[in-house]
């Protein structure tokens, strides 16, 4: 039996869940107090990656986080000796700025962490940080997508409640595929993203890219306007399926939304439509037939509960089509941002391939002039004198020289390049094999979701009409009970 403070309790975080992610602001200045409501443990890592702001006290976790069960409460109980998990929103609120902050708490039995816990917060920057210093480090290799930023017209719905948890959920998953890795686990960016403190980490966060990684930057561009000569058969067609993928799942995104948009009465091509055509929204004309059938029923009392069951199936039927409105999945265009990751990895590779095949070139061109200044003899040697220029030519002993000097250099070069090349290879093709196990399960389980939500859709419809006709047996009002009764007309 629920007491009457526990009622009061759970009333209280009813109403505050459906208004926001947030329960309470707390105001932090520099030196001062911050007013914690979670848990001890969480102290700590209730402070932003700067040193002054405002926090604003978390919900518990088992009330608005959006992962499973099992994943909230603890973590699953398996052999993986690195394990993380995302929760727990709060906003800081700083002079120049307004952000959110995840909780990360991480579980490991790696020799090279000291401790077998941390628990630190990070912000979204934070997490985009990592994923960039990965793909600096590790070109070659697939780096999980982020969650897509807020774009300017959701700016004002950031902190609300479903795009907070959303997001909470992608990064979760983000990093759960990170450190599921067997390279980019060992990464020394996802250790101190780990367990570095406030101050430490935005140390490391300050820290410059190389000039390494902006030749990187400048060959990736240069791949979209170089032909390579030299193509890899498996990975064009592992760049071939990518581009069908993304067609098939961009065309049930794009019919799926043509649904939504349909259930919500809004009509996409306004030209397609009879001029003289009366579209009213579909929702709305359910939540119209409740009240005609309640006003109904009080003019007709031998009627009365056949029309208030039939409005109350309405309103339930109302109720299911909002739900499945409000739960659109949006797993497609999630998965169609890794699917970009994948291809992103491939052409990062495929500008490795082009440095290499532009070395070779170089190479070619220098040991070609080479036996042409050697064919050439000493005829094409400078007369020194003043009578023409006043800049001595270079001699074509010197130019020997400077090709001979450049030429051993650039084979050296070569042979890195082409190790880099077959490393990368390497690479790509165990993460390749990787992607294809994990993608058979996430499209399995994306397309078993989008069936359940439907199945459950109609099914809540279907129990809506079914408890009306299983109301008017119990009341004796079925067609067999009716059939030799007299028909009363109202007067």
């Amino acid at each position: 039996m629920m007491t009457s403070l526990e009622a009061e309790v759970d009333s209280l975080q009813g109403r505050t869940m459906e208004d926001s992610a947030i329960l309470e602001v707390s105001s932090m200045a520099a030196g001062g107090l911050v007013k914690q409501e979670s848990r001890d443990v969480d102290f700590l890592s209730n402070y932003s990656t700067s040193v002054e702001g405002s926090v604003v006290a978390s919900p518990s976790i088992g009330s608005f986080s959006t992962l499973p069960e099992q994943e909230i409460s603890d973590f699953p109980a398996d052999a993986r000796d690195l394990q993380v998990k995302v929760d727990n929103p709060q906003k800081h609120l700083e002079t120049l700025e307004t952000f959110i902050t995840f909780r990360i708490t991480t579980r490991t039995s790696r020799p090279e962490f000291e401790a077998s816990e941390y628990i630190v917060r990070r912000r979204y920057n934070d997490f985009n940080w990592l994923r960039q210093k990965l793909v600096d480090t590790y070109p070659t290799h697939i780096i999980p997508p982020m969650p897509g930023k807020h774009t300017l017209l959701a700016q004002l719905d950031r902190y609300s409640k479903e795009f907070i948890m959303a997001r909470m959920k992608l990064l979760h998953g983000f990093l759960n595929r990170v450190v599921n890795h067997p390279i980019l686990s060992c990464d020394k960016n996802l250790y101190i993203f780990l367990t570095a403190k406030p101050a430490e980490f935005s140390i490391h966060r300050k820290t410059r890219n190389n000039v390494l990684v902006k030749m990187t930057d400048s060959l990736q561009n240069m791949a979209s306007v170089y032909t390579m000569k030299q193509r890899h058969l498996e990975l064009e067609q592992v760049r071939d399926y990518c581009v069908a993928l993304v067609d098939k799942l961009l065309t049930i995104d794009k019919i799926s939304h043509r649904i939504q948009k349909e259930r919500q009465g809004r009509i996409i091509s306004i030209n397609s439509i009879p001029e003289n055509a009366d579209i009213r929204e579909y929702l709305m004309e359910l939540h119209q037939l409740h009240p005609i059938f309640t006003l109904w029923a009080s003019s007709e009392p031998e009627l009365n509960p056949i029309l208030i069951a039939i409005a109350k199936a309405v309103e339930n039927n109302a109720v299911a089509h909002q739900n499945v409105l409000d739960s659109f999945p949006d797993e497609i265009r999630e998965y169609l941002a890794y699917i970009d990751a994948v291809r992103d990895t491939l052409v990062r590779r495929d500008a490795m391939q082009i440095e290499y095949e532009l070395t070779v070139e170089d190479l070619t061109k220098k040991r070609q002039e080479k036996d042409q200044l050697l064919g050439a003899g000493t005829s094409s040697n400078n007369l020194p004198g003043w009578g023409g220029s006043l800049w001595k030519g270079e001699s074509r002993d010197e130019k020997l020289e400077r090709v001979g000097q450049a030429i051993p250099r650039l084979g050296k070069r070569v042979e890195l390049l082409q190790d880099r090349v077959e490393c990368a290879n390497e690479n790509l093709r165990s993460d390749l094999e990787r992607w294809n196990k994990e993608k058979r399960s996430d499209l399995k389980s994306m397309l078993i979701s989008m069936a359940d939500q439907q199945i459950l859709h109609y099914q809540h419809c279907m129990d809506a009409w079914e408890e009306v006709l299983a109301g008017l047996k119990v009341d004796n009002v079925g067609l067999e009970n009716t059939l030799d009764a007299p028909l009363k007309i109202p007067a």
